[in-house]
């Protein structure tokens, strides 16, 4: 058996953002206006299609001092992410909205140069009208991730 030794391309005409998203802190309301806290960052993908709920992809940067990681900030950032964008046009007149899939993303790792396949897992979250709360992760092939984003298949 081949283990798959890049990651996959993340590229898609449903990407609408890509940027380098930074929190402080482990991504918590009363941290981001403390400058006593650290910067966190991780690569913020949006993907949007007509007939599919937005799709939130948080990318480890896979790179030394980037903060908090994205497991354990999950349910900070998802927040941010959403006061950000809530009202945000991003494409063809659509919001981001409070119903997106979030995904987490760990790329194959450069720093310790193993061959650890890239890692994707949903994480679903309660929803109280103003935070996200309660993370839950499931494990997601790149496959179906790549199905999500409009993307084709990679070979088995």
């Amino acid at each position: 058996m081949t283990t798959q030794t890049t990651n996959i391309n993340l590229d898609s005409p449903s990407l609408v953002l890509d940027t380098i998203f930074v929190w402080k802190g482990a991504g918590h309301e009363l941290q981001q206006s403390n400058p006593k806290y650290w910067d966190s960052k991780c690569h913020l993908l949006i993907y949007q299609e007509y007939s599919m709920p937005s799709i939130v992809l948080c990318s480890d940067l896979d790179e030394q001092d980037t903060g908090t990681s994205i497991t354990n900030s999950a349910e900070g950032l998802a927040t941010l992410i959403w006061r950000k964008y809530q009202n945000t046009v991003l494409s063809a007149r659509r919001c981001l909205g409070d119903n997106f899939l979030f995904i987490e993303h760990y790329p194959r790792n450069k720093i310790s140069k193993n061959e650890e396949p890239e890692d994707f897992s949903l994480v679903q979250f309660n929803w109280d009208g103003q935070r996200f709360s309660q993370p839950r992760w499931s494990p997601l092939t790149p496959n179906i991730v790549l199905a999500l984003i409009q993307q084709h298949k990679v070979k088995d």
